[in-house]
């Protein structure tokens, strides 16, 4: 009998079939699909909740400024002005609010290096031209960015370009242009200029006639918390604290949030008195409603926001609140008026 020597069973060398690869794809496909909307809401809420904070420091400034100066900070001259630290505060400040409230934010450095008229007289009566400026020193102020003045869903915290079809930026910021290549610091929220007479000031012409701050009477016909020249006080809030927005989400063409090229997002921060950084919510009789931002559609004046459902609010009272876009127009007229409790909008648009 021949026996025979058992050979060893061969390992069986078996992979993924074509089939099972591509329902392997697929299933991982399908779960990146569940999941992506799921961390795109997530960074959502985490950009929207730094946009609230961002407008509760705005309004911890707005108050600190209140309390010390004893009226609610200025909007300056009109948009052809820049802060300037010798010009105080209220209706002598040439800047915006935003710069007005630079020192009750921990910003006191960025709000001394303002350009300051004194310099610019100065230099004017040594018969140097603008040319002859130190060009760093008086861009110190426009070309530094507060990150709390942009709200990370809309854009990043750096500094814009200017229009090429723009001038100088600023009557004391004449070194600031499209042709000096000039890059600026933009905001994304408005102050409250209220709900009648919308519009935009240029301020009074670069002089060098004493006083180099005058005291002129605020802009006319205006009922917000802050326009040009404006010192309002809190005992003038006659609708209360909690009914009268302080600042807000500015409505932007996100077509032209990093170009400079929107008429209503083309100036600086730090900017006096216009569409860039005040912001009504009617136009005497027409409720302006708030928008989500929209390719292609230019609003001046407008609040509104890159969130899907609404804006945040700030109040006089210091709370913050978020807004839908389709609240009632009768309660968002009478938000931004401080005395106007009962006159409701004829209309809207």
């Amino acid at each position: 009998m021949v026996c025979r020597r058992s050979q060893p069973e061969q390992p069986s060398e078996r992979g993924f079939t074509l089939v099972e690869l591509l329902v392997v794809i697929a299933v991982i496909g399908i779960l990146i699909a569940l999941l992506l909307p799921a961390i795109q809401s997530s960074r959502e809420a985490a950009r929207k909740t730094q946009c609230k904070n961002n407008l509760r420091q705005m309004g911890v400034g707005f108050l600190n400024h209140e309390s010390a100066q004893e009226f609610f900070p200025s909007s300056g001259w009109g948009l052809l002005w820049i802060g300037d630290p010798d010009g105080g505060f209220g209706a002598t400040q040439p800047g915006g609010w935003a710069y007005s409230i630079l020192p009750y934010m921990e910003y006191q450095t960025l709000f001394d290096a303002g350009n300051r008229l004194s310099e610019l007289s100065l230099s004017h009566g040594l018969g140097k031209n603008d040319e002859d400026i130190d060009a760093s020193h008086f861009l110190r102020l426009v070309t530094t960015v507060v990150p709390l003045f942009n709200c990370p869903t809309k854009r990043l915290a750096t500094v814009y370009p200017m229009d090429s079809s723009l001038g100088r930026l600023a009557n004391n910021a004449a070194r600031c242009s499209s042709s000096s290549d000039c890059r600026v610091a933009r905001g994304d929220y408005l102050a409250n200029s209220g709900n009648q007479n919308a519009g935009d000031l240029n301020g009074p012409p670069l002089s060098f006639e004493p006083p180099l701050y005058p005291r002129l009477p605020p802009l006319h016909g205006q009922n917000g918390v802050s326009y040009s020249r404006s010192e309002v006080r809190v005992s003038e809030l006659v609708d209360g604290a909690s009914k009268t927005i302080l600042a807000g989400e500015k409505y932007q063409d996100p077509h032209n949030y990093e170009t400079g090229m929107d008429p209503y997002d083309n100036q600086c921060v730090y900017s006096g008195h216009d569409s860039d950084n005040n912001g009504y919510t009617g136009n005497s009789e027409i409720a302006m409603m708030p928008r989500q931002d929209e390719s292609g559609k230019r609003r001046a004046h407008y609040f509104g926001s890159a969130h899907f459902e609404g804006l945040h609010l700030a109040y006089c009272d210091g709370g913050v609140r978020f807004i839908a876009y389709d609240v009632s127009r009768e309660v968002w007229f009478g938000m931004g008026g401080r005395d106007d409790e009962g006159r409701l909008p004829r209309g809207s648009k």
